[in-house]
């Protein structure tokens, strides 16, 4: 027995395409629910938000000209609410820090605390401008380093501690972290002014 190979006509692909077509059509004329409308709308906000906020905090050429001149091997240059900061690579993170746990920590408060979390528990903090933050700015008006509370402004930049490893710590641990945090802020990081 001989099996013949398929091979289809060209009306039964251009009725597929015209499947293909009509349901498109269908998708983009049939009207959005409600939470739709609004959840397409939330997604193109922070979109916007995200694309302001890199250029409104990307560093030109023109700026580092007028920038002093510093050690690039020590420090990363991060422009966050139209100022310049010089943050030491060891504590450079994504979006601004890393707190290791316990390292940073024993390092800077001269702490004694043993890692029962295992190797490479760090802590993210972030550092946001406050005009392209996609949220509620109120809750960033917390006195510093209470309870876990885990935002707080700092020099007008509004900064964010994360548990990057979801991890159970007790308020004294995370005081000690968020005090690791502010001395990082405080005498660590270096701000820089145009020379010209």
């Amino acid at each position: 027995m001989k099996i013949k190979n398929y091979t289809p006509t060209k009306g039964f692909i251009w009725i597929l395409l015209l499947v293909v077509f009509i349901a498109w059509v269908v998708y983009k004329c049939v009207p959005l629910t409600n939470e739709e409308r609004e959840g397409e709308l939330r997604r193109l906000m922070e979109a916007k938000n995200r694309r302001l906020a890199q250029e409104f905090d990307a560093i030109t050429d023109t700026d580092r000209a007028r920038l002093p001149k510093y050690d690039s091997r020590k420090f990363i240059l991060i422009k966050r609410n139209k100022r310049f900061w010089l943050i030491p690579k060891e504590y450079y993170g994504v979006d601004g820090l890393n707190v290791i746990w316990p390292d940073t920590v024993n390092d800077l408060l001269n702490k004694k605390w043993k890692n029962e979390f295992g190797y490479g528990t760090f802590f993210r903090i972030s550092m946001y401008s406050k005009q392209y933050y996609d949220g509620d700015l109120n809750t960033f008006n917390y006195v510093l380093c209470t309870s876990k509370i885990n935002r707080f402004k700092w020099n007008g930049i509004l900064i964010r501690i994360y548990n990057a490893h979801f991890i159970n710590i007790t308020d004294e641990q995370y005081l000690d972290v968020c005090l690791t945090t502010l001395k990082i802020l405080n005498v660590k990081i270096k701000e820089l002014h145009f020379v010209n």
